[in-house]
């Protein structure tokens, strides 16, 4: 490994922390490659079309399905990232300067910002969990190259409101 990259793990490298844009900007990064991979799609069906029309329907199904598998894996990037960054708001931007080096796992980290008056409903913390549980499962067991997790854009928005609602909350309260 690089020595840059050694040094990381030990050290905070931002430059301004993680603001409301990092959030916007992990959705619109995905929806991006989303669209991007579907304009590619529509070229090479334009041209399977056009070469193979007969076969076209059962090439075009086969291309298709794997697109969609391809866009989930995508909306699992941006759970991961959207985990990781509640996290480290949590972590190095919430919670006092000293502490945030000891706190190992979502729970610890939901109690240290409890502690120092942050709000938080015993619901939003549950949520919060589940949603880690799973990001956990998908990141220490990975499911299998075709078959991912079923995650949609549409749970990704639910936890992208959630998850953004707690930080400009607890932005307010700082």
């Amino acid at each position: 490994m690089r020595e840059l990259l050694r040094g990381l793990t030990e050290k905070d490298y931002w430059a301004y922390g993680i603001r409301e844009s990092d959030f916007d900007h992990t959705i619109k990064l995905v929806r991006e490659m989303i669209n991007a991979r579907t304009e590619q799609y529509g070229r090479e069906a334009e041209k399977v079309r056009e070469e193979q029309p007969d076969l076209a329907d059962d090439i075009l199904d086969d291309v298709a399905y794997y697109k969609y598998i391809d866009n989930q894996y995508l909306w699992q990037f941006a759970l991961w990232r959207l985990q990781g960054l509640i996290e480290a708001v949590i972590a190095h931007q919430l919670v006092e300067n000293g502490h945030s080096k000891k706190l190992f796992g979502l729970k610890a980290k939901l109690e240290a910002i409890k502690k120092q008056g942050y709000s938080i409903t015993e619901d939003e913390i549950s949520e919060l969990i589940l949603w880690a549980n799973l990001r956990n499962a998908i990141s220490h067991a990975p499911p299998e190259e075709y078959r991912p997790t079923p995650l949609t854009e549409d749970d990704i928005m639910e936890y992208f409101n959630f998850v953004k609602e707690l930080y400009l909350r607890w932005s307010n309260e700082k």
